[in-house]
């Protein structure tokens, strides 16, 4: 009977502290939502919390370089803290924590909090972050199933192509394709391709030079008489004496 009775208030427990949100799909449908989408690398970590040194600011605007960002407490609709280990690289959605409840933060339990004010959240009811490794990004940015955060069949997208895409730059269709599983030919191809387009796009007119002289359209080293270790070569205008 004790047993039937522990189990019991265990399924109670679970079913009042568990989250309920409607899904709200992949990075692209959330992230023009948030406060602030950062790429941020992981300082630290305590308790429900951790703190995230922005790299970049990708959408939004915070004065900070480092911000305090907080996961799972109680029945909240958020991740747990721990997916986050300090060195870990992201791009995350984040909401700003504005009005915090009074009992939002227990300076006995500092460590455990719903969050302070101007503090970040993460949710969970969508895929609000990306995992970051060696300037690629992972995780379900375009479609992907419910409650999917990363599809592991699906291959890492090069940053640069990434920010492209968010700047309106490519289409959706470039970030599909860009995921596709692919052999390593492809992938090497496809790597080579993305290369010459950010060298292409990155490429600017080089300034012009000053110069006293005025430019000739002949080359200078296809003249006679051009300059060689310092002195005047007269090759060409021997030759034509002795052609006279």
């Amino acid at each position: 009977m004790k047993i039937a009775v522990a189990i019991i208030s265990l399924l109670f427990s679970a079913t009042t502290l568990a989250c309920e949100c409607l899904w709200q799909g992949p990075f692209k449908d959330v992230y023009t939502d948030a406060d602030l989408v950062v790429y941020g690398e992981v300082e630290r970590s305590q308790g429900n919390g951790f703190d995230l040194n922005i790299k970049e600011i990708i959408h939004g605007s915070d004065y900070r370089e480092q911000i305090r960002i907080w996961g799972k407490k109680d029945n909240l609709c958020r991740p747990e803290a721990k997916v986050f280990p300090p060195g870990s690289q992201w791009i995350m959605a984040l909401q700003r924590i504005d009005n915090p409840p009074e009992d939002a933060f227990n300076p006995f339990k500092a460590n455990i909090s719903f969050g302070r004010q101007d503090d970040f959240s993460l949710s969970s009811c969508g895929v609000y972050w990306l995992p970051v490794k060696e300037q690629r990004v992972s995780g379900n940015i375009l479609d992907g199933s419910r409650w999917q955060y990363l599809d592991p069949k699906k291959t890492p997208v090069i940053m640069a192509v990434f920010k492209a895409w968010l700047q309106k730059l490519l289409p959706d269709e470039a970030i599909a394709e860009a995921a596709r599983p692919q052999s390593e030919a492809r992938k090497l191809l496809n790597e080579t391709k993305m290369f010459l387009w950010e060298d292409q796009r990155n490429l600017l007119p080089e300034p012009e030079q000053e110069s006293d002289e005025q430019f000739s359209p002949v080359r200078p080293d296809l003249r006679s008489g051009f300059e060689t270790n310092g002195e005047i070569d007269n090759t060409s205008d021997q030759n034509s004496d002795q052609a006279e």
